[in-house]
């Protein structure tokens, strides 16, 4: 399915939306996780934290992709925008403690797919990357431990 650039930009400016809630000074960094809930049905797209709503915006793109493919087509794009963001250092000075991570929500609050990983030195984007990290972890400890 093909989406255009112009939705990668609503998704974007959405997410810029809500890390503004963390720009302002603060002496104690907040302990969070960004969660997204997107809706298929109305194309909603809501960016929230552990406690309350930072962004919102309709994107009625998001009700044409097949139900099927719905949370692996959103872990790509927001993949690419997350990655986009990062480039440009929009998750630097925020009130946030690190590490915490993006995360694909699913209707029932649930973490469908982590999105993106911040720390101080490391970005690391989807479960894809997440599930190499855990074979290279099995095999250095098989290494280091062996039977």
């Amino acid at each position: 399915m093909e989406i255009s650039e112009s939705v990668l930009k609503v998704m974007a400016d959405v997410i810029g939306q809500a890390l503004d809630a963390y720009r302002q000074p603060s002496e104690m960094p907040t302990v969070t996780d960004i969660h997204i809930l997107p809706v298929r049905e109305s194309g909603e797209l809501a960016v929230l934290d552990d406690d309350r709503e930072l962004g919102r915006s309709v994107i009625s793109e998001l009700a044409d992709i097949p139900e099927e493919e719905f949370y692996d087509t959103l872990e790509s794009l927001l993949g690419r925008v997350l990655q986009n963001l990062n480039t440009q250092d929009s998750f630097e000075n925020l009130g946030i403690w690190k590490p915490f991570s993006f995360v694909l929500t699913d209707d029932d609050g649930d973490v469908a797919r982590e999105l993106m990983l911040i720390d101080d030195d490391t970005q690391l984007v989807s479960q894809t990357l997440m599930a190499d990290l855990d074979e290279d972890l099995e095999k250095f400890l098989k290494e280091l431990l062996p039977d």
